[in-house]
């Protein structure tokens, strides 16, 4: 009996069917390789405490249009309980086509990091564990400014210096003010105020300006936060953990007494300068008549000579009061002028030319404008010292003034002018001629 055509060609389309899902599993292995792929090449690595997305193809270093932090994100901690942590706040770029992410504050030793990257494919995720612990020796404090023991009643700012890195968020519950009787005084400084410099070893902590500027509710109701005549004492716990954890050495005391508050602006026409003599590297000295602020004359004060300014070194002396600057090469003769931020403050805050207790209702702008302001001084040669075993200096170098003036202190008064300086070469009368008579010469 003869089969069915349909019988004939089952075979055919089973065959068929077979071969093309080969085909389709073919491609998909193919696909997945090739996801593969281009998975390991894009890598995240962390270098120097950046995280850095790497191997990306061109058309991916385009910012999304909800921002870096949409697609790459870091995380501090790993593990149960760690799924609702914000991620790390920092700044992104991209750099030799590489995405990167630098986080806001160094990495701190202990925590685990837990990267994730989600591109046009599978999000890439990634572990790094953060610096390693160096032993190393506890922290301190080294100075606080203002050095002065005495300090106005309207201060405005402490500088703190730690000889390492400190740990943040402690200040508040570590930094106090005692009263004479070693009572901690309350609502001092500025409420959650904490100010560091970028490798955490340069703390700024300002006292409350409400309770500064006069006429505000604080300052009526609860005075200054130092008052004039009366004692007290800056204590930093020892239980300040440094950036390692580990506690300070020691805890640090400084006493200090309130003064008068300081209401009057600074005056650059006041400051008294001392200028070096040309081609020497003797300091430049500017004396204010008052102690400034510490941290603003490291950087807004300058030399400007006639070649652009003139590169040195800084050093800040008596309590703050004198600005001493020694040039990195020796002076140039001739016309300088020592530039002023005006934004530079005293200790209670007072600009050039701007107390600090101004109109509390003067407006604010987001903008700070930055001005300047000079003074000039001059650089001038220096007098050439007397010549070994010579008894006068040559004629053109003779300072006529001086030696008049020194000749009067020691002659009577009526002694005239046209004999303190004798043109024969002999020497004047000593202090005790008799006048009018002739002077004595070595061998009468």
């Amino acid at each position: 009996m003869r089969r069915s055509t349909t019988e004939d060609t089952t075979p055919f389309l089973r065959s068929s069917v077979v071969e093309s899902l080969r085909v389709l599993v073919a491609l998909l292995a193919l696909v997945a390789l090739a996801s593969t792929a281009a998975a390991q090449a894009v890598s995240i690595q962390l270098d120097a405490g950046a995280f850095k997305v790497v191997g990306l193809p061109a058309s991916s270093l385009r910012a999304p249009s909800a921002g870096w932090a949409s697609v790459f994100a870091v995380y501090a901690g790993a593990g149960p309980g760690t799924d609702n942590i914000p991620p790390l706040v920092g700044s992104y770029s991209v750099e030799n086509g590489a995405l990167v992410f630098r986080p806001k504050y160094p990495l701190a030793p202990g925590p685990r990091y837990r990267v994730v990257f989600k591109g046009a494919g599978a999000p890439i995720e990634k572990m790094f564990d953060g610096p390693v612990r160096v032993a190393a020796p506890p922290a301190r404090v080294e100075r606080v400014y203002p050095s002065a023991a005495v300090l106005p009643s309207n201060q405005l700012r402490l500088y703190i210096y730690f000889s390492a890195p400190m740990s943040r968020g402690e200040a508040g519950q570590r930094i106090h003010i005692l009263d004479a009787d070693g009572k901690p005084l309350r609502d001092v400084f500025l409420p959650g105020q904490e100010l560091w410099d970028p490798n955490n070893r340069r703390l700024t902590m300002t006292f409350d300006p409400g309770r500064i500027k006069r006429d505000l509710t604080s300052n009526t109701t609860m005075g200054p936060p130092i008052a004039e005549g009366k004692r007290y004492t800056l204590l930093i716990d020892r239980e300040w953990r440094d950036a390692n954890g580990a506690p300070m050495a020691e805890p640090f005391r400084k006493p200090f007494r309130g003064g008068p508050a300081v209401r009057q602006p600074p005056d650059p026409k006041t400051w008294k300068i001392s200028t070096p003599p040309a081609a020497s590297r003797a300091a430049l000295v500017v004396d204010f008549g008052r102690p400034m602020n510490y941290t603003l004359l490291q950087r807004m004060l300058k030399i400007s000579g006639a070649r652009g300014d003139v590169a040195g070194s800084v050093d800040v002396a008596r309590e703050e009061s004198e600005w001493r600057f020694t040039p990195q090469n020796p002076w140039a003769a001739g016309a300088h002028r020592l530039i002023v931020d005006t934004s530079l403050e005293d200790l209670a805050g007072n600009k050039i030319g701007q107390p600090f207790d101004i109109d509390v209702f003067e407006r604010v702008t987001e903008r700070i404008p930055s001005s300047s302001t000079s003074l000039p001084f001059e650089v001038r040669p220096a007098r050439h010292p007397q010549a070994p075993g010579s008894s006068r200096l040559p004629a053109e170098e003779v300072d006529h003034a001086p030696f008049t003036r020194r000749v009067h202190a020691s002659y009577p008064r009526r002694v005239g002018a046209r004999d303190h300086v004798r043109r024969d070469g002999r020497r004047p009368r000593r202090s005790g001629d008799a006048v009018g008579t002739r002077p004595r010469t070595g061998g009468s």
